[in-house]
């Protein structure tokens, strides 16, 4: 494992998640502010103290903004995790980079990061942080698009698969792409995810606006004995214990 700016791990008792649109989170720990793919400019941070750690999960425009880089001057200090597939040339000078690609680990702000292998653009991220383990796909998915090719699709199942093979047996809280694009394939993904790691809770994210593959999804996992959050609005906060 790659060690850079190492704390102590520490372990806390739960944190305040919240849904900022598509695949934007902020996540509060005890210690930590952890925000995820955001986009859409300002935000306003729970708290100033805690330091705020920045996720990109690859370059593509639903997930990565320049404006990111604008929380630099946050007080309690700020650590920026991109994947190595964003240009470096967006990124300011002085600031605290880490870049990462697929299948890495690397202690970050006291944390554990772990990368897998998008199916799409660059990475997933899988967080070890005060006694939680967070799973981010970013855009890694079980993409099975209408009009594509057989071999396509099963190729994108086997790449998928592999991925999942990669996570460990269980964590805490799982962020998974649910595209209405992929019609009634949309919720593949997660099916595999549940079907292959057990979790607490399920975050559906990347529907585009369409809330309403929340309700479909709880209603097609109705055996997961987690928790499958319903978001049909942003902001939307709830607590993680």
């Amino acid at each position: 494992m790659q060690l850079d700016s190492l704390d102590a791990i520490d372990h806390g008792n739960g944190m305040n998640c919240t849904f900022l649109g598509h695949s934007a989170f902020l996540i509060e720990t005890d210690h930590r502010l952890l925000l995820f793919d955001h986009t859409a400019g300002p935000v306003a941070l729970p708290s100033q103290r805690k330091r705020l750690v920045v996720f990109a999960s690859h370059r593509h425009s639903d997930h990565y903004d320049r404006s990111i880089f604008s929380f630099t001057s946050h007080p309690g200090g700020a650590t920026f995790v991109l994947s190595a597939d964003i240009p470096a040339s967006d990124v300011p000078e002085g600031l605290d980079v880490r870049w990462m690609e697929a299948h890495q680990s690397r202690a970050v702000a006291g944390m554990t990061v772990k990368t897998l292998l998008s199916t799409d653009e660059g990475v997933a991220f899988v967080i070890d942080i005060e006694g939680m383990l967070i799973y981010f796909a970013g855009d890694l998915n079980h993409w099975h698009w209408e009009g594509e090719s057989e071999d396509y699709n099963r190729e994108m199942a086997k790449a998928y698969h592999a991925e999942l093979d990669r996570l460990p047996p269980s964590i805490d809280i799982a962020f998974v792409p649910v595209d209405p694009r992929l019609g009634a394939a949309y919720s593949l993904g997660a099916k595999d995810l549940v079907a292959a790691v057990s979790m607490k809770t399920l975050v559906p994210m990347h529907f585009w606006g369409d809330g309403s593959v929340c309700g479909r999804l709880q209603a097609e996992l109705q055996d997961f004995d987690g928790l499958i959050v319903h978001l049909d609005q942003s902001p939307y906060t709830w607590r993680i214990t």
